[in-house]
């Protein structure tokens, strides 16, 4: 058989996406996506360049990694733009981790991480996330040995919430680099939480950052994130990627986007500093428990997982159960405006007034 056994072992990522968005019934708290649609610049260049007759054309990027850098305060050559911050991924994988190395994943985390693990064949190291859903920084450094090619850090991390130190990322760099081995840093939720290792670039060669246009901006359907790193990490990497491999609604949408800039902050202002405390009092009053977040999400432990999610769905909230290390039995919620906001208020208040 063609299919390679290790491959064949695996099981499918499926994400439970259909009929919740193309129906239009729901209220989309469930996978992180900014529930306001991006700005009418975004739309308008989108409609613009359908009507070109271009979309025959094979995609030409021009000046879009040189305005992503621009954004991210790094120079040009350190951006490489790629399919969605999933195809990062992919490819810092592809770069260096070859079968049997050792890939460590403080877990619980997004699961594209696995998943590519999975297909290079990588040997996973899975440190838990502490009780507190803070980062396990000592269990990432005793795990880190010989053999091991890649750790992953995720901060914010989805679906715990929580960042890691600069303390803890610089003691993981180190270790790492005596081992030879990389980090790579997910920054899907920088526009929300304002913090980012970029300046360590400058320290360490073995630093991979991937971002992602999905969460603050907007655009999912569009499929486009970014990696920064070294400049001579970025020329490797491009090797890797193939040369239409990000399309050109994807590069119409993002130049757009970053001409926009008012529309992200005004909705992240929205999210962090209104409907985030909004919800936060809520669950305090009602004495709901939950884990401190750094991002556009709050994982909680309802009386009841499943009934909780069933209920809110009921009531047109769709919100994700998760499962894992210390988060078995909890739903996550995102945080959008602050009218959605109020709606899950009032859908999980019936919930819960329902039970007593």
């Amino acid at each position: 058989m063609y299919i390679k056994e290790h491959i064949k072992a695996m099981t499918p990522y499926l994400p439970p996406l259909e009929g919740r968005a193309s129906e239009g019934k729901y209220t989309l708290l469930d996978f992180n996506e900014r529930t306001a649609p991006p700005g009418p610049a975004v739309l308008n260049a989108l409609r613009t360049f359908i009507d070109s007759g271009a979309v025959q054309a094979y995609p030409e990027y021009g000046d879009l990694e040189a305005k992503i850098a621009k954004y991210a305060e790094v120079p040009a050559g350190q951006v490489m733009v790629t399919n969605g911050s999933d195809q990062g991924i992919e490819i810092i994988y592809r770069a260096g981790v070859s079968f049997g190395d050792g890939v460590i994943i403080p877990s619980p985390s997004f699961a594209m991480f696995y998943q590519v693990a999975g297909v290079e064949g990588a040997r996973l190291i899975r440190p838990s996330y502490h009780e507190d859903l803070s980062f396990p920084a000592s269990d990432v450094l005793a795990a880190l040995s010989p053999g091991v090619k890649l750790v992953v850090i995720v901060s914010p991390n989805n679906p715990t919430g929580s960042v890691a130190s600069e303390e803890q990322v610089r003691a993981i760099l180190d270790k790492a680099a005596g081992l030879g081995a990389a980090v790579l840093l997910d920054e899907a939720y920088f526009e929300f939480h304002r913090r980012s290792f970029k300046h360590l670039i400058l320290s360490y060669a073995n630093l991979f950052i991937i971002r992602t246009f999905s969460k603050a901006f907007g655009l999912p359907s569009l499929r486009v994130g970014y990696v920064i790193s070294r400049e001579e990490n970025i020329k490797e990497l491009l090797k890797i990627r193939g040369p239409y491999d990000v399309n050109m609604p994807a590069r119409v949408g993002v130049m757009a986007a970053l001409d926009q800039l008012d529309y992200v902050q005004e909705y992240v202002q929205e999210v962090m500093g209104r409907s985030k405390p909004l919800l936060e009092s809520f669950f305090d009053q009602h004495g709901v428990s939950y884990y401190p977040s750094w991002a556009n999400f709050i994982t909680f432990r309802p009386p009841d997982q499943m009934a909780a999610f069933e209920a809110l769905k009921l009531q047109g909230i769709l919100v994700r159960p998760r499962s894992g290390p210390c988060i078995d039995g909890t739903l996550r919620v995102s945080l959008g405006t602050v009218r959605e906001t109020r709606l899950f208020i009032d859908a999980y208040k019936h919930y819960l007034d329902q039970g007593t």
